[in-house]
């Protein structure tokens, strides 16, 4: 995405999401490159990535889930959907990255396919390279990309965190990356934002 690092800052501070410069400038290239590298660089999934990772981190840098052991277990542990089968996974486990991938199974399977043992050393997601890839595998296996080349913007909340928390700060993002890209966005979100 030919956008400087300083006009994507500005969209961020603009959208309410500012970001630490330096964060994007060298958090963003990475994300890019592992999009590239998964097939699903296209103009509107990295709209989509961008937007993503601006709401969903806060700080344009992987982050780890806030939350106590308790909170933690009473979360996750015995979650057998997320592979959660000892005791204490739930705060092993616990969400980590661009989005928050989370469960025993999730860290195994996406570890595997990234060549990095995320199930033995979790933490490994918060470092960005490792983040960025982990980021590229799920919004490519929860169909976000797909969510996005079709430019279905709620869908794509929804497919990241469920619902859509952050939608104001998201779709102004879109918007506006949209608008410096020179395609202004197409169906809802142009509905929304007009």
């Amino acid at each position: 995405m030919n956008v400087p690092i300083e006009k994507l800052v500005a969209i961020l501070r603009e959208a309410g999401k500012p970001a630490p410069p330096l964060n994007v400038a060298t958090n963003w290239p990475l994300v890019e490159n592992a999009l590239v590298e998964f097939g699903i660089a296209s103009p509107n999934c990295l709209v989509a990535a961008f937007a993503t990772i601006g709401v969903e981190t806060g700080s344009f840098s992987p982050c780890k889930e806030r939350g106590g052991a308790a909170y933690l277990a009473k979360l996750y542990d015995g979650r057998s959907d997320l592979g959660n089968v000892q005791a204490g996974d739930g705060e092993r486990y616990r969400g980590r990255g661009f989005v928050q991938i989370t469960g025993r199974a999730n860290y195994r399977a996406i570890g595997r396919e990234i060549g990095a043992d995320l199930q033995e050393n979790p933490d490994l997601a918060l470092d960005p390279a490792i983040a960025a890839k982990v980021f590229a595998v799920f919004f490519r296996d929860h169909r976000v990309a797909e969510a996005a080349e079709s430019e279905e913007w709620e869908l794509v909340r929804r497919r990241v965190n469920g619902g859509l928390k952050g939608w104001g700060e998201f779709s102004k993002i879109v918007e506006l990356l949209k608008a410096e890209l020179d395609q202004p966005p197409q169906g809802a979100l142009r509905e929304i934002v007009q």
